[in-house]
């Protein structure tokens, strides 16, 4: 715990002198190695220091090189290595839905062109009262089928998790984040648990970049 410096006070000690035939008192401030000093009366008025809060939590800075997608209408922004891009061929809702990938998919909906080496990353915006965000998975937590550890997103404390789809067609790694008034969910989607293991640690990094930014024409 922070302690305040203790206040210094200087010490002296007072010598009366007699002059004979004269009324007259000198002071003298004199103080001798090893006697000990008496307190006077000195006024130390502390100086008033700055107090300044501790700056909110905020995107983490993204490796040299890589670059930033900044969304035009709910204002967030996401950074990624310089390969990504945005895919909108065969996207159903491309205003809720935004896919990037740094691979040739020719349909954001099927993920044609993904190969079994590749990840694509789906952001999506939901309004908070859809379900979004569910019950967080703790950290460690055995149902993933990569480590399940926290990542900060704008200062939002998530959980990324994996899952694989029913149909096992699709291995993905999930996290949700809320910026008080809409949901963002994350979804990184790979064909096998080899990529889905290769591609997590990029994923978590990504998303330590997201930055909530502001609304600017959100469709809802």
């Amino acid at each position: 715990m922070f302690q305040p410096a203790k206040k210094v006070i200087a010490m002296t000690r007072l010598r009366g002198v007699v002059v004979v035939g004269a009324m007259l008192l000198l002071v003298g401030c004199s103080a001798s190695k090893g006697q000990n000093l008496a307190p006077t009366q000195a006024a130390v008025t502390p100086t008033p220091v700055a107090m300044t809060s501790s700056p909110m939590p905020t995107a983490s800075p993204s490796p040299l090189g890589w670059i930033t997608y900044n969304e035009p209408a709910w204002g967030y922004s996401i950074n990624m290595p310089a390969d990504w891009h945005l895919i909108s061929a065969g996207e159903l809702d491309p205003e809720q839905f935004k896919l990037f990938s740094f691979e040739d998919v020719t349909n954001a909906e099927t993920l044609a062109g993904l190969d079994s080496d590749g990840l694509a990353l789906r952001v999506i915006v939901s309004q908070l009262n859809s379900g979004c965000p569910g019950v967080r998975p703790p950290v460690g937590w055995s149902g993933s089928t990569v480590p399940a550890v926290a990542v900060d997103v704008d200062g939002y404390t998530s959980v990324v998790t994996g899952y694989e789809a029913q149909d096992k067609s699709v291995w993905g790694l999930q996290a949700e984040a809320s910026s008080g008034k809409y949901c963002y969910s994350f979804v990184g989607l790979t064909l096998n648990h080899d990529a889905q293991l290769k591609w997590t640690p990029l994923f978590e990094q990504m998303l330590s970049t997201f930055s909530f930014g502001t609304p600017i024409a959100p469709p809802f």
